[in-house]
């Protein structure tokens, strides 16, 4: 399959920007955000295929380049602002990426080209979804104490951490936050962004880098060889994210202001997606 990676996209850097933001919240993923906002397909395929189908490395690189760049940008520049979001209005936070999630769904059907719905399509649906709702009942545990001096021996877990937070930023619905705190680094990760410390943030780099290449060939030849059978169990990770998510409906004044926070994830998702330029290009075509 050919797919239409653009180069050096000031759209494909605002997704990016998405992605690194969902990145630093525990119980979203990164993954979760590429599949919502179209570009999940010729990501895995530009990292997992850089030197092999045409058209080409430099074709990937130029496509990569704005998506990593806002990755990066989305990961420093709103680690603080979100967490002041989930520390003031945690539920209005919480529903507006839920909106975004479920928001989606059609889009996401669409994308995997579903012919006819068959029972196994259902298993995979339904084992994409308790895998997430697994990870999201799980008990969190709480952030470790955040560690700013680098010494080889902490550099080596940092690595290792940020490989396997990778992995799971590759897998839509598994939070890289998430395993972070399991393995006591998502205090360093996020107050090393937030500070700006160099070293943190580029030990970060080349582990997430490393992890995303090895893992992103595993799943590009899935997509390759079982498009839809991959992507229903894409859908049930993605839509199972946003049960794990759910926070329990506030009281009063909070059920408008979560409701408000839904209704703007729902149409961040139409922004974001591939909704909105069918719709634009389906106009233009009626005229």
């Amino acid at each position: 399959m050919i797919y239409d990676k653009k180069p050096l996209s000031p759209v494909n850097f605002l997704k990016g920007i998405a992605i690194g933001m969902a990145n630093i919240i525990p119980g979203v993923s990164g993954g979760t955000i590429a599949v919502i906002t179209g570009i999940y397909d010729e990501l895995i395929d530009a990292f997992g295929n850089f030197l092999g189908r045409p058209p080409g490395w430099r074709r990937n690189l130029l496509f990569l380049v704005p998506v990593v760049g806002g990755i990066l940008a989305g990961s420093v520049l709103f680690a603080r602002l979100l967490g002041l979001l989930l520390d003031s209005a945690p539920g209005p936070t919480t529903f507006g990426f839920i909106g975004l999630i479920l928001g989606s769904a059609p889009a996401m059907v669409r994308r995997a080209g579903v012919s006819s719905l068959r029972p196994l399509s259902g298993l995979l649906f339904c084992a994409g979804l308790a895998v997430v709702l697994w990870m999201g009942l799980a008990p969190r545990p709480e952030a470790a104490e955040a560690v700013t001096a680098i010494d080889p021996a902490t550099a080596a877990i940092l690595f290792g951490a940020a490989f396997v937070a990778s992995i799971a930023m590759l897998i839509p619905g598994v939070s890289g936050s998430f395993l972070l705190l399991l393995m006591g680094m998502y205090g360093t990760l996020r107050e090393g962004f937030s500070s700006l410390n160099i070293p943190v943030i580029l030990i970060f780099a080349l582990g997430t880098g490393t992890g995303v290449v090895l893992v992103s060939k595993l799943i590009a030849a899935l997509l390759a060889k079982f498009h839809e059978e991959t992507y229903w169990v894409i859908i049930g990770l993605v839509l199972g994210s946003a049960v794990a998510l759910f926070p329990g409906l506030g009281s009063g004044f909070m059920i408008l202001a979560d409701l408000g926070g839904f209704l703007i994830g729902v149409a961040a998702s139409l922004l974001l997606g591939t909704d909105a330029r069918e719709w634009v290009v389906k106009r233009r075509e009626n005229r």
